[in-house]
């Protein structure tokens, strides 16, 4: 598809940033790029018009027009290009499709697709779904929950960009019910990690309160292997902990490296029938560290620490475990990541 030079420029004003502001549901602000006016983009009389010099002169879009219909067209642009969906051609069934340009109308740039086997042109169908647009929003909320974004901002990234208004109640819910997709979709994906684990624990706040979260991570491949909360730091959930490691990989590590808490010793001392090397007490100026465990740790609690809904156990949990798989989708040369269309499928299948 070749873009006018319009449709560049306006391409360039959604790429800069701060330039477009919603008014209200059909109507935009766009700022111009050589001084500090402001153009009026609205739907009326069943087109775009804008306010600015240009339009007037042509009564054609602008590029302050075609800058709103990608900003429109955001989540179509990002759902295409991570190809997480498979478009079925609705006249032969075939999944032989792709891209034919777009439709333009009140709500904005509506992707039209075309079957390579039957020739049939046919709408998005994430656009023209309800329940499949719905799951695409809140796999869009997920994904910003996890990526740090209060429920707060969450709601005025949907409302500013898609012009959908959700309260933080509602984006609560839809988080809370797809984080339990997410980790049933991931139940019975088996990762390929590593010989040498690293295991650690730190505190954390849920509800207020102290308790223990422990991690356990692959070195070679840096998979979040499990995360596990307890109120106590004992040898008992130590060893909870490494079996379900062990169970959760499929496989028994060659070497369990952890720092100095005693925990680790006498639970491994249980587990003296497996071949495993514990490497304890490690360090900065040692030759083993826990460098990169660490560093998850300083991630999740960055990431809890924005967190205002880790109301109960239960919750907590629950939303631990959404943030571990999430983790492990977002890392690079995994098993996990390289199947996310696949997966994003799978989280669609789920909601519906």
């Amino acid at each position: 598809m070749k873009f006018s030079r319009r449709e560049l420029r306006g391409l360039g004003i959604l790429a800069i940033g701060g330039m477009i502001k919603r008014i209200r549901e059909n109507m935009f602000a766009v700022k111009s790029e050589r001084t500090d006016d402001w153009y009026t983009v609205e739907w009326k009389d069943g087109k775009w018009i804008c306010s600015c010099p240009d339009y007037a002169k042509r009564k054609k879009p602008c590029k302050h027009i075609y800058a709103v219909n990608f900003l429109l067209d955001l989540p179509m642009i990002m759902l295409s290009n991570s190809e997480a969906f498979t478009r079925i051609c609705p006249k032969c069934g075939s999944a032989n499709t792709g891209p034919k340009g777009f439709r333009y109308n009140m709500s904005g740039a509506v992707r039209i697709w075309r079957c390579k086997d039957c020739g049939k042109r046919f709408k998005d169908p994430l656009a023209s779904e309800s329940a499949g647009a719905k799951a695409a929003l809140m796999i869009i909320a997920l994904d910003l929950y996890f990526k740090g974004l209060s429920l707060r901002n969450i709601s005025d990234h949907l409302w500013q960009v898609y012009g959908i208004k959700k309260s933080a109640s509602t984006l609560s819910r839809w988080i809370n019910q797809m984080t339990k997709k997410l980790n049933q979709v991931l139940s019975d994906v088996h990762v390929e990690v590593g010989d040498k684990w690293l295991a650690d624990e730190t505190v954390v706040k849920v509800a207020g309160k102290a308790m223990y979260l422990w991690n356990v991570m692959d070195y070679e491949t840096r998979h979040y292997i499990v995360s596990v909360l307890s109120k106590r730091r004992s040898s008992e959930e130590a060893l909870k902990v490494i079996k379900q490691a062990i169970s959760r990989a499929g496989k028994i590590p060659k070497q369990i490296v952890t720092d100095g808490l005693k925990a680790y010793s006498k639970a491994l001392r249980q587990l003296e029938k497996l071949p495993i090397e514990h490497i304890s007490n490690v360090g900065l100026a040692k030759k083993e560290n826990n460098n990169r465990i660490e560093r998850l740790h300083g991630t999740i609690k960055d990431w809890i620490g924005r967190r205002r809904n880790l109301k109960n156990i239960e919750n907590a949990k629950n939303l631990l475990e959404g943030y571990r798989a999430y983790y492990n989708m977002t890392r690079p040369n995994t098993a996990i990541s390289k199947n996310r269309r696949k997966l994003a499928t799978l989280l669609l299948n789920a909601n519906n």
